[in-house]
């Protein structure tokens, strides 16, 4: 939409940090002090709307400018806060600037004969408003809200709502607390209160309560729904000459309920869609960062790897160097099992385990597995899968499956090839285990086994020795000098005997799995394609990231 990412070089606790924003929907979380209002300030810094521009004047719903206040986004320490200290670089989004990039730096200024901060253009002149990027921003603090009962005094707003944006209003309003309209009220009315300090309350006044007595959770809704209306107003007046906006929204599950904080959610997304809108807000809300997590998840499985997301979640994690400093780390959370950690992590308990178990017969098939998946699916496993290193044989994993422990059945488990060829195994009950429980797969070869047959083929040998082994002078006889005979007199542990033995002479196993898996593309294409559609199911049981 406007903004692709944050790069903060230096500002208090944050040293060269970058995040990715979504297009349409950004949600910064973290436990307090981690700075989640900071990076909305930031964010919002170098947007105004100027004399020059078509919309200059152009005021919200509730009677502010398109432009976040400074005190409203920061507090200046004279003693933290230093000249120069302060550098942050905004990515962003084609047209939007005569750049792609706006970097804003720290510098000293005089007011009313009094030295003090502030923060400007770092590649601008130093008036004020200096080659300020020309779009609408509006800053939002659900957090500094309160009950209109709550404040000592009010004064009514005068609105000049249409007839449509009343009923856009009220509508999303209903939608969002899920109030039921029983009968038609042609009475309601959306009203705006001015206290006597900054702080503006909205709200419904109908034919069974007022504004008055309207709670601050629908007092934060309809301040939401008007932040939105104000946008779409910009819209519809002046067309081509609105670029979008970006809408900052501090705290947004603040006083509501969880079925009301997912409503909210889905009406911000439609918004954004409809009015070009880009949304940030920071929210605790676990019920806010699973359903996104949710969203971000189905949304990039249907887009390209690289491109820019809708949906982005912004992990802000306290740690400390070597000194004891307090840094803030910021990161982008993009899977199921990072939603996981930074979940624990507000919590401040142990994140559970967020990946699905593979489960080989030994410690070479896991190696191989390994080396395929990496190979052929272009991924990093250990994303994805924890491969636990256990010697069971297929009895066993046939037998644990059986018993029904979780564990084995909520799981991977990979056999040998040589199973097949095994006839208890090929018995009814060991078989109809193995068929229903869908979490079986076979490997194409027995590593040990089929390495040792495969490069005692003279011809297939002298090609790896010449292409592969990076050792043109290895020897048969020295390959096999203790196994002379056909591979057919020996049995398992020969096998895994001469495959340790080598090792030692070809040193990297990688180079044994690039070749036979150069020879025989069908078999591991196929394997693949069946270890990733069980792995997906058993992913998509346990809300678990799915292999792309």
């Amino acid at each position: 939409m406007i903004i692709k990412s944050i790069k903060i070089e230096k500002f208090r606790a944050f040293s060269n940090v970058k995040v990715q924003l979504g297009k349409k929907i950004t949600a910064i979380a973290g436990r307090n002090a981690t700075q989640k209002t900071t990076i909305l300030g930031l964010i919002s810094q170098p947007f105004t709307i100027s004399k020059g521009s078509p919309m200059y004047g152009s005021k919200t719903v509730d009677g502010y400018n398109f432009k976040s206040q400074f005190k409203e986004k920061f507090k200046l320490s004279p003693k933290h806060d230093v000249v120069g200290q302060h550098n942050w670089e905004l990515r962003l989004n084609r047209g939007v600037y005569k750049q792609d990039y706006f970097k804003v730096t720290s510098i000293a200024r005089k007011e009313n004969g009094k030295e003090s901060l502030r923060f400007w253009n770092a590649e601008g002149g130093r008036s004020t408003g200096s080659g300020y990027i020309q779009l609408p921003v509006y800053f939002l603090s659900l957090s500094r809200l309160f009950p209109i009962g709550e404040a000592r005094k009010t004064k009514r707003e005068e609105t000049n709502f249409t007839e449509e944006e009343r009923t856009f209003c009220l509508d999303n309003y209903r939608e969002i607390l899920s109030i039921q309209e029983t009968k038609k009220d042609t009475t309601a009315k959306v009203d705006i209160q001015k206290g006597t300090t900054v702080r503006t309350f909205a709200g419904v006044s109908d034919q069974f309560h007022d504004i008055l007595t309207n709670s601050a959770g629908e007092g934060n809704v309809m301040k939401i729904i008007l932040a939105v209306l104000s946008f779409r107003r910009l819209e519809n007046k002046y067309q081509k000459a609105y670029k979008g906006g970006i809408l900052l929204i501090d705290e947004l599950d603040a006083t509501l309920h969880s079925f009301s904080q997912k409503k909210l959610v889905d009406f911000l997304y439609t918004s954004a869609e409809n009015y070009r809108i880009q949304v940030v807000f920071t929210t605790h809300s676990p019920i806010i960062l699973d359903y996104i997590s949710r969203k971000q998840k189905s949304s990039r499985l249907n887009q390209c790897p690289r491109a820019w997301h809708d949906w982005a979640i912004v992990h802000l994690e306290p740690e400390y160097d070597f000194d004891g400093t307090r840094i803030i780390q910021a990161k982008n959370v993009t899977t199921r099992s990072g939603m996981l950690n930074l979940l624990s992590m507000i919590d401040l308990t142990y994140s559970q385990d967020g990946h699905i178990h593979v489960y080989c017969e030994d410690h070479v098939a896991i190696c191989f597995l390994r080396y395929v998946l990496e190979q052929e699916l272009k991924i990093i496993p250990d994303h994805y899968m924890e491969f636990i290193n256990v010697n069971l044989g297929w009895p066993n994993y046939l037998d644990l499956v059986r018993k029904n422990i979780p564990e084995f059945t909520k799981n991977i488990i990979v056999l040998d090839a040589d199973v097949l060829e095994n006839k208890d195994f090929k018995s009814s009950s060991n078989y109809k285990t193995f068929e229903e429980s869908k979490n079986f797969l076979i490997l194409p070869l027995t590593v040990e086994k089929d390495m040792f047959v495969f490069l005692k083929d003279t011809k297939t040998f002298n090609e790896f020795r010449l292409n592969i082994s990076r050792k043109p002078d290895l020897k048969f006889e020295i390959l096999f000098n203790e196994w002379p005979h056909e591979p057919g007199s020996y049995k398992t542990p020969d096998f895994k005997a001469w495959y340790k033995y080598a090792l030692s002479i070809v040193r990297d196993e990688s180079i044994l799995f690039e070749f036979w898996c150069r020879k025989n593309p069908e078999k591991i294409s196929e394997f693949c394609t069946k270890f990733k559609k069980a792995f997906n199911e058993l992913a998509e049981k346990r809300d678990l990231d799915c292999l792309p």
